[in-house]
């Protein structure tokens, strides 16, 4: 979809449910990259002002802390809590048909997207792939550790590549957030949905791929497929 259907789109299958724009907060993770603004904003437009749990590579990062602080944002004018989590690593598709690169605005050559999985990749690559915690490159080194274990197999002749490690990163980041969310759904008067994307920069504009979207609907609840 293009970007700002699937903002539409999102609010649309949730209405039924009873979300709506000024009852519900979005929680909002897309990679830092600056070519992400458009659907944060698209989002906001929406939803209203959304609460920011954006990294590298769109992994989720912000912990139960950050998690604590934006259920203490949430609207519940009618004695419900709403949150709408949208998770969108992002990957470019050059005009040429180059994976993993992309023209940004004022630039002459390609460049990568996402940086930071292509960075990764060719880690994996040369066998250079270092685990634990870097202080002075936290989110590069947080995203390392978090998807190694997903790549311990991963001999020479399967190494992923830039679509599988997006598709990789897209499914970590999207089973942190619902990890987290549990807490949130631990009150019976608590409901959240989750959007499990991709951004897809191409010669022809941004889409948005989406790859799952749920709701759980206070504690113990199962989750309802969307759309």
């Amino acid at each position: 979809m293009a970007v700002d259907d699937f903002s539409a789109w999102t609010a649309r299958v949730l209405a039924p449910h009873g979300f709506a724009r000024g009852n519900a907060l979005a929680v909002v993770g897309v990679c830092r990259d600056e070519m992400m603004f458009p659907v944060t904003e698209s989002l906001h437009a929406v939803w209203g002002p959304a609460f920011d749990m954006s990294g590298l590579a769109a992994m989720v990062f912000l912990g139960r802390s950050g998690l604590s602080a934006a259920a203490g944002h949430a609207p519940g004018v009618d004695g419900r809590r709403r949150f709408v989590h949208v998770v969108m690593p992002h990957i470019g598709l050059d005009v040429d048909g180059a994976v993993g690169y992309v023209r940004r605005e004022g630039q002459e050559n390609a460049s990568a997207a996402c940086g930071a999985l292509v960075g990764l990749l060719s880690q994996i690559a040369a066998g250079t792939l270092q685990t634990g915690v870097d202080i002075d490159d936290l989110e590069m080194s947080l995203m390392r550790s978090t998807l190694a274990p997903h790549l311990a197999d991963s001999s020479v002749e399967d190494i992923p590549d830039l679509i599988e490690l997006t598709d990789l990163t897209r499914t970590v980041a999207t089973a942190e957030i619902i990890r987290l969310s549990a807490n949130l759904l631990m009150s019976d008067k608590t409901d959240v949905a989750v959007f499990s994307t991709t951004m897809i920069h191409g010669p022809d504009g941004d889409r948005v791929s989406v790859a799952s979207s749920r709701l759980w609907v206070g504690v113990d609840s199962s989750a309802v497929i969307l759309g």
